[in-house]
Formats: C-alpha cells, sequence, structure tokens
C-alpha cells in the first residue's frame, strides 16, 4: 500500500518553487531597472522592456532592438498607406514615399544577423549602434535626419494618428536604443579598439 507523502515536504516542495520562480522574476527585473537606469529616459526604457525574460544585458539589447524593427516596419506601413492617398509623383507623395523607405531600411539595420553565435550577435548590435548613434557631425548636416518626421510630408493640417504614434513610439525607443546597445560586452569591446580595427 502506498504511503501518502508528508504534508510537510510537499509544503516545503512548493515554497523552494515559488522562491526559485521569484529569483527568476526578480533577477529579470532587475537587469532591465539596472541597464534602463543609465539610459536617458529609465521610464520609458523599462517600460519598453517590461515583459522582457533577458539574464543579461547582451539578450536585453537584443529584445530592445527587436522592438525597433517591429515598430519601424510598422512606421513604414503606415507611411505607405498615408503615401498612397496622395497624389503619385508629386512632392508630398515623393516625401512620404521617403519617409517610409528610411523607416523599411531602419527595419532591416534591425533584423538579426545570420547565424546564432554569440560573435556574431555582438557584431550585429556594434552594427546597430553604429546605425543609430548620432555624433557631432552627423548632427549638423542637413542631409541627417534621424527622426523620420512623415507628418511633415503632408500640407493637410489633420495629423494621421496611426502614424503620429508609431512615429512618437519609434522616436521613444530611439532615445533609450544607443544607452542599452553600449552596455553590451560585445559594443564596450569595440569601442576600445584602435579607430583602423573597428567593425
Amino acid at each position: 500500500m502506498a504511503t501518502k507523502p508528508d504534508a510537510s515536504l510537499v509544503i516545503f516542495f512548493f515554497l523552494v518553487l515559488a522562491a526559485a520562480a521569484s529569483f527568476f522574476v526578480d533577477g529579470a527585473g532587475s537587469i532591465v531597472k539596472e541597464a534602463c537606469a543609465k539610459t536617458p529616459k529609465p521610464s520609458s526604457c523599462e517600460e519598453l522592456l517590461s515583459t522582457s525574460k533577458a539574464d543579461d544585458v547582451t539578450a536585453l539589447a537584443q529584445a530592445a532592438v527587436a522592438a525597433a524593427a517591429k515598430t519601424a516596419t510598422e512606421a513604414a506601413t503606415a507611411a505607405r498607406g498615408e503615401r498612397d492617398k496622395l497624389t503619385n509623383g508629386k512632392t508630398q507623395w515623393r516625401c512620404m514615399d521617403s519617409c517610409a523607405a528610411g523607416f523599411d531600411e531602419a527595419a532591416t539595420k534591425f533584423k538579426p544577423g545570420a547565424g546564432g553565435s554569440a560573435a556574431g550577435a555582438g557584431s550585429k548590435l556594434v552594427q546597430v549602434l553604429d546605425f543609430v548613434e548620432l555624433t557631432d557631425d552627423m548632427e549638423k548636416s542637413k542631409d541627417w535626419e534621424w527622426r523620420w518626421s512623415c507628418n511633415e510630408c503632408k500640407a493637410d493640417p489633420t495629423a494621421p494618428a496611426g502614424l503620429v504614434a508609431k512615429n512618437k513610439e519609434f522616436d521613444k525607443i530611439m532615445e533609450v536604443l544607443p544607452a542599452i546597445l553600449k552596455q553590451t560586452p560585445a559594443v564596450v569591446a569595440n569601442s576600445t579598439k584602435p579607430a583602423a580595427a573597428k567593425a
């Protein structure tokens, strides 16, 4: 006849499981808080990465890049939708088409690189930082416009709500993404290389 398990052992078992689950959640949460505290917008950063299960800063950066890719793709779709309401080939149409292309380029740059090695993942994060980070020279250049404001393409003062929302969402990610990327081992290592040897 099988014996019943001791009640105290059952309780102990569930307490251990609960403690392990709590440790996992707190660990992931603390990584998000620690990394986001080093960004210009900690609260926006924590909101962006609130559901991340990352257990290190590299995985956290990859989650942020994935969010940026998703938002850029959605913004490009919204921009094309507004473009298609305009007269083909006219100034406003070309402006909106160019804006959509800018978001498409960003989404492409943010896609994961080939292979799944740690070195490959790190190299991809270095490339993303190089794409998103503004330097003094870029900020002074009239040809550089990182914040794509597609709504400026329209003469109609009525703002396309969906596109404006995606613009703002993308801009919020861009405010914190460089600071997150700079905390990853690959980017830190790359920053210490001689200029000629950098990726």
